[in-house]
């Protein structure tokens, strides 16, 4: 009974049922690698392909070999009485309710679907008992497990993939899906995307995608048995005309061995339909679609008493009647290439009498070849005469194209050996662009033209690239002089190719003598071939400038200008190695055989290692490159991380069983080159490992450190150097490398940011550093002789051991104290100038202190009259100095303690007029103002009476404490002004006071006077004063009076003061 054709396989509806299946080859190696691996002990596999690749027919025939109902595969595994099969076909539903339904288990829990599937297995009569579990479409489980409750719904995908895997087990699945599992968990979160992760390393992927030879090995197989031979049908010729055109890129002997299979289908239909069949349908099905359709355009409706074959006409009206809606969406990448071909038939149809079917047929081969065939294929005269003859069965083919070509339908392309479909001009191309040769100027600037027209890409130096870790890239210098360049950036050399008929090649040879950079130099003798290209398009430019309204001929032409361009390349980089006439090689004054491409980049590699001769070994392809990806600047977080906390650990504190990136770059950079962090932490000498070249780099900036313990240098100077010869690294290992040295030698260096001292490298600072590495500068500390002598003098006077060699440490731990010594003085102390000259230079030379070397070495001896050179020349001054140094700090911590000793003296002298101290003060001033009446003071009268009767006993907290009821400040902040001030208010305070006490003791009475004390003092008389009493019932008199006298004084205030206070004296004088 033959099998009925159906475009797709059920494995559940046809398990018993008879399927036209043929075997390809990709399907025998899944089969037998499915079979292989089985017997290693893998269980679970699953297969990957796009749509109508033959899954769900592989899943049916790989079962029918098992049960040897028909050995499809010719595999030999087990017993066929010793297989069971379940077959399941994904839908979007839960994995675990397909299979309660499968067993009709509903609402079964997973220990019994689990007790089910052993019972099955178990059940199996026999030795090497298999139970094979196939699920095709298992990507809609997988999508449904990743949109509802994904934790339980992975969680049991998991448990069953652990019970299917058991070895000990004979217990297969065998799934397909149309994408790799990855792309069902897209949505899910990050911990759930580990879950999927783990359920895809479960599995066994095998990739299944027939490529077109097996779609049309399984069309000859399809077709073997059907075809009806036409008698002048000539296999051999077809074959032939086939590798002529070059338009398929397929093998001899595979076409000599299927051609005669593949009838009535002839070589070019074969290819066109399998190819549109993957790009337009869905691969083996949409082939199958074909061979079994019954409509008007399919392969058995063809009839080879009409046409010798079913060539690509009949593939077009297929294509086009069968696929109509695709071809014509705009999801069609095509889609304006069969808007040509349809156009190109329209046209015909309108301009064309007598050749209709063959102009149709043309254009429709034409169309179709130009969508399918390969860049390179010879679709001219010749081949398309050849073919419409013999296989479109057009007696009159070369008058169709002819007609083609006269109505400008179809158009020859010189340069692309091809005729394409042409959507027609008025202009002439070929006449406009001999005639355009006139009004042209020769080209004499080639190296101009060279560089407007094309863009060499880089060379990679693969050698030195591959034994050193660093991609080395050269890149094409055009010019009409030999250049001297740097390389910098990305770029570690250039190919200089120099175009000039003026210069000589001695010339040439004498200039590279003098370079010393990775330079290689390509010196064209004769550049006739190329200038005549360069000619071309110059021309092709004219004509596209003349007729820019013309849109169908300026795209024309443009091709044309590519074509060019290409060609242009092709001439270039051909000379190289073909014609040593053009071209001469030279590299330091010596000329280089260069052979061939592969003689070109061995030339570039031994460059590379002559020049850049102390780079490093170093292969870690994270890190060695010019610009790192974003997940290795995280990585670089982490690496920058551990090396500043972690440094003391073994290992740097990276875990011993996992390798992320930021550990395989400690091992590449540090570990592996002898580089022993924890060295350090027992002051023990690094010493770098000379196998990968490291001990260059290293001493280089050895070098560099010792150069700054004169002058301070920018860390951007230190990578800038790096990034020439003779290293040239990468800005990614360059970054690495610098954070990682300075971090090594911290203990030996200063580091300041903008200007700024950092004591201690954090990973914090270390990420600034490699960020912003002109902003930082380093210095070496030059200690020894007399400055050490004098930094253990420091540290003796701070109390501190001394010390035989001095770290970064040493100087933070000497430089504090003198710091915290100056946080901690009063204002006062900061800002009197009040002390001696040697002094106040002190202090500001600890205020600007930014550099603790420069500050012990140059700053403190300076501003106490020393200078390094002079304690150098004579020790003796050294101890001299330390005494100096000594004094100035015990005056700058003593100076506030003498401005509460004269404000104590003040009150004694100057207040009281008595030789007295604390708190003798307190108590005759308290007396002093004991009956002053404080509810008649003013405010601020009463804060002063108040702090007088403080009652603190602390000698400077009672001073502080009246100095601020006076002026409103401790004296901590007073200035060296606010002393004069303090003493003037004082006094005036005093005297107010003295007078309201005197006032008080005159026994006032508040209801039915006002009382006043007047004092006149004048060098002459001394002091007048005379306590007046003014009843509230003169009041009014005295009103009177007072606007009397207003009205006699005159405009200046002065006189009236003086006559009012003579006028008050004699008052009193005469009572």
């Amino acid at each position: 009974m033959r099998a009925n054709y159906n475009p797709s396989v059920n494995i559940v509806r046809d398990a018993q049922r008879k399927v036209n299946y043929i075997a390809t080859d990709n399907a025998r190696r899944s089969a037998f690698q499915i079979i292989n691996d089985l017997k290693t002990g893998l269980r679970s596999f699953m297969l990957i392909g796009s749509y109508g690749t033959g899954k769900s027919s592989f899943l049916w025939a790989f079962q029918q070999s098992l049960l040897r109902t028909i050995n499809h595969f010719a595999v030999n595994y087990g017993k066929k009485d010793n297989v069971r099969v379940i077959n399941l076909v994904g839908s979007y539903t839960s994995l675990r309710t397909a299979l309660q339904e499968y067993f009709d288990l509903d609402g079964a829990t997973d220990k019994a679907l689990f007790s089910e599937l052993y019972n099955q297995y178990h059940d199996i009569k026999g030795e090497q008992p298999l139970l094979l579990i196939c699920v095709d479409e298992f990507g809609k489980f997988l999508e449904y497990a990743a949109k509802n409750q994904p934790e339980e719904e992975l969680y049991f995908i998991q448990q069953l993939l652990e019970f299917i895997n058991d070895p000990e087990r004979q217990i297969v699945l065998l799934s397909t899906v149309h994408q790799n599992i990855d792309a069902y968990g897209f949505s899910l979160s990050n911990t759930q995307k580990q879950e999927w992760t783990k359920i895809k390393g479960r599995f066994r992927e095998l990739t299944f995608n027939e490529p077109v030879e097996q779609l049309l090995l399984l069309a000859a197989a399809h077709l073997v048995d059907q075809r009806k031979l036409h008698t002048q049908v000539d296999f051999e010729a077809d074959i032939e005309r086939l590798a002529r055109s070059r338009a398929f890129n397929s093998d001899p002997q595979y076409i000599g061995d299927i051609a005669a299979k593949l009838y009535p289908l002839d070589l070019f239909a074969a290819n066109v339909l399998t190819l549109a069949l993957q790009r337009y349908g869905q691969n083996e099905r949409s082939l199958f679609s074909f061979l079994e359709s019954t409509d008007q355009t399919g392969i058995k409706a063809f009839d080879n008493s009409a046409d010798r074959y079913y060539h690509i006409g009949h593939v077009y009206q297929y294509l086009a009647y069968n696929f109509y809606s695709f071809i014509n969406s705009p999801a069609n990448r095509d889609l304006p290439a069969w808007r040509a071909i349809q156009t190109a038939m329209e046209a015909a149809e309108r301009r064309i009498t007598g050749h209709e079917l063959g102009t149709a047929l043309l254009i429709q081969t034409i169309g179709l070849l130009n969508i399918f065939s390969a860049a390179g294929a010879v679709i001219d005269r010749a081949f398309l005469i050849d073919y419409a003859t013999n296989c479109l069965g057009m007696p009159d083919a070369e008058a169709s194209l002819s007609a083609l070509e006269q109505h400008k339908i179809v158009l020859y392309r010189n340069y692309s050996r091809r005729y394409i479909l042409f959507e027609g001009t008025d202009l002439d191309i070929q006449l406009a662009l001999f005639e355009a040769a006139d009004r042209v100027d020769q080209v004499v600037d080639v190296t101009g033209l060279i560089n407007k027209y094309y863009q060499f890409p880089p060379v990679v130096a693969k050698s030195a690239t591959y034994f050193r870790g660093t991609p080395r890239l050269f890149e094409y210098l055009i010019s009409t002089q030999p250049q001297k360049k740097t390389p910098k950036g990305e770029i570690d050399g250039y190919i200089n190719l120099v175009f000039n008929e003026n210069l000589t090649e001695a010339e040439i040879l004498n200039f590279s003598r003098g370079q010393q950079e990775a330079v290689l130099y390509g010196f064209y003798r004769n550049s006739k071939h190329i200038k005549d290209l360069l000619f071309e398009v110059e021309k092709t430019k004219k004509v596209i400038e003349e007729n820019m309204d013309d849109q169908v001929a300026v795209h024309e032409l443009n091709n044309i200008i590519q074509h060019q361009q290409n060609l242009l390349t092709h001439k270039i980089q051909h000379s190289f190695y073909t014609n040593h006439r053009e071209i001469v090689w030279i590299y330091r004054g010596g000329a280089i055989n260069i052979h061939s491409q592969r003689a070109l980049n061995e030339t570039l590699s031994m460059i590379v290692n002559e020049v850049y001769d102390q780079a490093p070994v170093f292969k870690n392809e994270l890190v060695n490159k010019h610009k790192i990806s974003p997940s290795i600047h995280a990585a670089r977080r982490n690496y920058i991380k551990a090396l500043a906390n972690d440094w003391d650990k073994p290992g740097m504190g990276f875990p011993a069983d996992k390798y992320p990136p930021e550990k395989t770059i400690y091992l590449t950079l540090l570990e592996n080159n002898g580089i022993d962090l924890m060295n350090t932490a027992h002051d023990l000498e690094i010493t770098v490992d000379e196998r990968n070249d490291f001990h260059h780099l290293w001493n280089f900036c050895m070098a560099f450190l010792d150069s700054t313990k004169t002058a301070k240098r920018t860390v951007k100077e230190l990578a800038d150097l790096l990034a020439l010869r003779p290293f040239k690294l990468k800005q990614g290992l360059i970054d690495f490398w610098i954070a990682s040295f300075l971090f090594i030698k911290r203990n030996d260096l200063a580091l300041f940011y903008k200007g700024v001292y950092v004591p201690n490298m954090t990973d914090e600072v270390l990420e600034l550093l490699i960020k912003y590495p002109a902003e930082h500068e380093i210095k070496a500390f030059d200690i020894g002789g007399v400055r050490l002598d004098l930094f253990n003098n420091y540290r003796s006077m701070l109390q501190q051991s001394v010390k035989s060699h001095l770290t970064n440490k040493d100087f933070v731990e000497t430089i504090r104290p003198f710091l915290t010594f100056y946080k901690g003085l009063p204002e006062y102390a900061k800002n009197t100038q009040r002390l001696e000259p040697e002094t106040i230079r002190l202090r500001d030379a600890i205020i600007k202190a930014k550099d603790p070397e420069q500050t012990f070495f140059d700053a403190f001896p300076n501003a106490l009259g020393y200078s390094m050179q002079t304690l150098q020349q004579d020790p003796g001054k050294l101890q001299e100095y330390v005494n100096t140094l000594q004094d100035a700090i015990r005056e700058l911590r003593n100076c506030y303690n003498e401005l509460v000793n004269r404000v104590e003296l003040f009150l004694a002298g100057d207040v009281i007029g008595k030789n007295m101290v604390f708190p003798e003060i307190k108590t005759t001033l308290q007396e002093r103002f004991d009956g002053i009446r404080k509810h008649l003071l003013l405010h601020k009268q009463r804060i002063i009476v108040q702090r007088i009767n403080s009652e603190l006993d602390d000698r400077a907290a009672w001073l502080n404490s009246l100095v601020q009821g006076v002026m409103g400040i401790t004296l901590e902040k007073f200035n060296d002004e606010s002393e004069y001030i303090f003493y003037d208010k004082c006094k005036f305070a005093v005297l107010e006071l003295d007078s309201l006490t005197n006032l008080s003791q005159a026994g006032h009475h508040e209801d039915g006077e006002r009382i006043v004390q007047l004092d006149i003092s004048s060098f002459a008389d001394g002091l007048t004063r005379k306590v007046l009493r003014i009843p509230k019932k003169s009041e009014e008199l005295v009103t009177r009076l007072e606007d009397d006298l207003k009205k006699t004084m005159s405009s200046d205030r002065t006189v009236n003061i003086a006559a009012l206070t003579q006028l008050l004296k004699e008052l009193i004088e005469k009572e």
